[in-house]
Order: C-alpha cells, then sequence, then structure tokens
C-alpha cells in the first residue's frame, strides 16, 4: 500500500531495502494466501468465492491458505475480474516505525487489508466521535451512526462460515 505523505516521516530511511529483505524472505509471495506477487490472478465469485486461480501455474487456491484446492481449468472458474497481484509489507502491531522483520508480513493488498480492517473500523469511528464532539462543542446536531446488528436468527455473524470458508478446510 503506498504510504501516505503525512506519515512518511515514521518510516526508516532505508525502507526500501526493508521491504525488499521481507518480500524475498517470503518467496516473493503473499505469507497469508500464497498468491504469486506480479502474477495475474481471477478472484472467485459465486460458488468459487474465496478461492483464486492462477492462470500462470495453473489450479484454484484457497484465498485464506493459499492451499491447493483443485486443478480445474479457467473456464470453469466462477470470476467477475482478473487482477495482478501486488505485495506490500504489513506492520503486524500497525506501527511503521517498528521495522523488526518479526513485526513485517509480506501480504497482498486483499490479505493486507483483511489484516488491518479492524484497525481502519477503530479509527473510523475515532474519526465519527471526534466530528460529533466538534459538531456538540459547536451546537450542531451529531451524525447519527447505526450500530451493527446480526442477521436474523443469528445471535452472532462470525459465527457463521461462509462456504468458501467450508471449502478450504477440506
Amino acid at each position: 500500500m503506498p504510504i501516505r505523505p503525512e506519515n512518511r516521516a515514521r518510516y526508516p530511511k532505508d525502507w526500501k531495502a526493508i521491504r525488499t529483505r521481507i518480500v524475498e524472505r517470503a518467496g516473493n509471495k503473499c505469507e497469508q494466501c500464497a498468491a504469486p506477487n506480479g502474477v495475474m490472478i481471477a478472484r472467485g465469485v459465486g460458488r468459487d468465492a474465496g478461492l483464486y486461480h492462477n492462470a500462470e501455474v495453473g489450479g484454484v487456491y484457497c484465498a485464506e491458505t493459499g492451499r491447493f484446492v483443485d486443478d480445474r481449468p479457467a473456464s470453469e472458474f466462477e470470476a467477475t475480474r482478473c487482477i495482478v497481484v501486488v505485495l506490500t509489507v504489513a506492520h503486524l502491531d500497525h506501527t511503521p516505525e517498528n521495522c523488526e522483520p518479526s513485526n513485517l508480513r509480506a501480504l497482498c493488498q486483499r490479505c493486507h487489508l483483511r489484516y488491518d480492517h479492524e484497525h481502519h473500523m477503530e479509527n473510523a469511528r475515532a474519526t465519527r466521535r471526534s466530528r460529533n464532539a466538534v459538531a456538540d462543542l459547536f451546537g450542531a446536531q451529531p451524525r447519527v451512526t447505526i450500530p451493527h446488528r446480526p442477521h436474523a436468527g443469528q445471535s452472532d455473524v462470525s459465527s457463521v462460515k461462509p462456504a468458501w470458508e467450508r471449502r478450504c478446510e477440506r
């Protein structure tokens, strides 16, 4: 992921060399899903959601673990688009100043965004709270936020595994 200009000073001067070492350590593949850097893959949808097809080496792989699932051709794989895998380097503690190799992981953009999801949600909540506090100071109406609710008949959405996740466990 590109480094935002306001965060550039938080990274060490030799960040490019550090990034190169981490990507090489990972074998030029995502350390989560094993998608190879720079290769075009098709992300699955529908019955193939949670999978990806690697046309370069052939085969279908689990997008969560990188485990080989089957060797069907691309013509039998349900996908809406192809993407080129771009490896990024994730700070596991979300602190750019901490560039210890144990704190860094090479991830494709999809896995990096999924890893950072909770962190991004926290930041969004803090931003909304801050905006509401400013609105309160100046007498404006605060923005209304709607809390997440589980689907009908479910106590917790996270307890339901999607079909693609069950396929990857086989």
